[in-house]
This record gives C-alpha cells, sequence and structure tokens, in this order.
C-alpha cells in the first residue's frame, strides 16, 4: 500500500511538473503569436528553429535570394496555431501573397515556380530530374528519421548534453536550469510517439549507416548529387546531415568526414545572396 502511494505521489509530482513546465511556456511564448507584417515581394517562414525541414525551405530562399522573414513556434505550445493557419499540425509552413503553403516539398516546388532562377530541378531532362525528386523523398523519409531517432536516443542515454547546447535555451530559469532533469521524459515521449525503443538503437545505427556509406558512393568524385549543378536533392540531404553531424555516434567516426565536407560545400553554395528581412 505505501509502494501504491509513492507511486502516486510521484506520478503527481511528475504530473504537477509537466502542468507547471507548459504554464510557463504559454506566458512565455503566446499559443496566437502575431504573424509579422510581410509584403508581396518577402516570405514568411513559420518555423521550428531546430528542424532540418525548416531548414530546407531557408536554405532553398538563400539560394535564390528570396526576401523573408521567420516567426520561430514551438512543438505542442503552438500546434493549434499552426492547425488554424495551415490546416495540418506540422511546420514548416510558408505564406506569400495570401497563399499558405505547407511541405518542405510542395514549399520548394511553389518557390521554384514563384522564383525560378536559379531553378533547383533539372527541367529539360526528365530522367535526371527523376532522379533529384527520388532523392528528396529518400533523405526525407528515410535518411532524416534515421538521424532524428539516434539524436534523441542520445539525448535520452546522457541527458547531461543537453546543457551544453546553449542554442537550446528558452530564457526560463525554471526549464533551462532543470533541462538534463526534463530531457528525459520529453525524449521517451517522442520516442514513443515514433514507435521506437531505446533496444532498437543498434539496428538503427546499422541502417544510418549503410544510408551514409549509400550518400559516399553516390558523391564519389562529384560536387553533386545528380548531374553537374545544385539541385533541391542536395539542399534536402545537406539540411538533413545538420542532424546526422550532432549525432556522437556518427559524428565521432572520420569515415563520414568526406560527407560532411560535401554538406559545407552545399552549405557555401546556398550562402545568403540578399540580407535577409529581420522580424
Amino acid at each position: 500500500m505505501a509502494l501504491n502511494k509513492k507511486k502516486l505521489l510521484l506520478l503527481g509530482i511528475g504530473f504537477l511538473t509537466s502542468f507547471i513546465s507548459l504554464n510557463f511556456l504559454k506566458r512565455k511564448f503566446s499559443l496566437n503569436p502575431k504573424l509579422p507584417p510581410v509584403d508581396d515581394n518577402t516570405v514568411l517562414l513559420i518555423q521550428y528553429k531546430y528542424s532540418p525541414f525548416c531548414l530546407k525551405v531557408s536554405k532553398v530562399m538563400d539560394y535564390k535570394g528570396i526576401p523573408y522573414k521567420t516567426l520561430n513556434l514551438l512543438p505542442l505550445v503552438n500546434k493549434n496555431f499552426i492547425k488554424n493557419i495551415s490546416g495540418q499540425e506540422l511546420l514548416p509552413v510558408i505564406k506569400h501573397k495570401g497563399n499558405i503553403i505547407y511541405d518542405s516539398t510542395e514549399i520548394a516546388k511553389y518557390l521554384d515556380n514563384i522564383y525560378p532562377e536559379p531553378s533547383i530541378y533539372i527541367k529539360d531532362n526528365e530522367d535526371l530530374n527523376n532522379e533529384v525528386l527520388l532523392l528528396e523523398d529518400w533523405a526525407d523519409e528515410i535518411f532524416e528519421p534515421l538521424f532524428g531517432k539516434l539524436a534523441l536516443m542520445y539525448l535520452l542515454e546522457h541527458p547531461e548534453f543537453i546543457n551544453e547546447i546553449e542554442d537550446y535555451n528558452l530564457d526560463i530559469d525554471f526549464i533551462d536550469k532543470n533541462k538534463d532533469k526534463l530531457a528525459p521524459f520529453i525524449v521517451k515521449s517522442m520516442l514513443k510517439n515514433q514507435n521506437t525503443k531505446l533496444e532498437d538503437k543498434t539496428n538503427i545505427k546499422i541502417k544510418a549507416r549503410e544510408c551514409l556509406s549509400l550518400v559516399k558512393t553516390k558523391i564519389k568524385n562529384k560536387n553533386f548529387l545528380v548531374g553537374d549543378r545544385l539541385t533541391i536533392a542536395d539542399i534536402t540531404l545537406a539540411s538533413h546531415l545538420s542532424v546526422a553531424k550532432k549525432v556522437p555516434y556518427i559524428a565521432e567516426d572520420d569515415n563520414y568526414q568526406e560527407i560532411f565536407k560535401w554538406q559545407e560545400n552545399i552549405f557555401n553554395l546556398t550562402k545568403r545572396k540578399y540580407a535577409i528581412v529581420n522580424n
């Protein structure tokens, strides 16, 4: 009986902590943030700051020199806000001339139609362009989820690591001072939502290394994945490599430095052409 009471007490404390944390977030970050004004020549990118899919969209706009503003949101806290804007709960979302577009692949297509030069597709060669689209889809649907899960697993095993990442601070004392204690609960929940357990780590690492080996083969003696110029396939993979590069299971392996050098070169090609319009 005493044990049950103790469990109930711990459960109550955990619930109270989560409730307090969420309310801190609600006060710090409005559930209905105000959309910054943009003119017809400027794109509004609504994003999660650390999402590689949002990075993908910003790199497309950087490469094309498209003026844009960003609105940074938080997962969970602003979920309903995103749904009210776009009819779904995922980011990135862009707003442009009254149009609301979501999904990084669809956004890239939209931006290339509105700002066709330089194109991120190979429109004069259907076979090569199909390869570009297949690699973009592979990077989004196969490559990124593996490394996203590995990143979460590493945080679960090394919660102290999150204290070393100043960029993850929310400027909320209660949360920022207890990140290493709160992180395991949040990470476990995220892994559960992906039907993934820590016991799956070995198998996921094997699959992740197979993906990286495939990338090494694709870029061997080449500057780009397809053809002789940069495409959305390069931008997508380089963006998702940002996650892989942060996972010590992978980043500490010298076998993959060639890939990260390739990523650096792609990012050099997508450097901002014009000053970003800050919000």
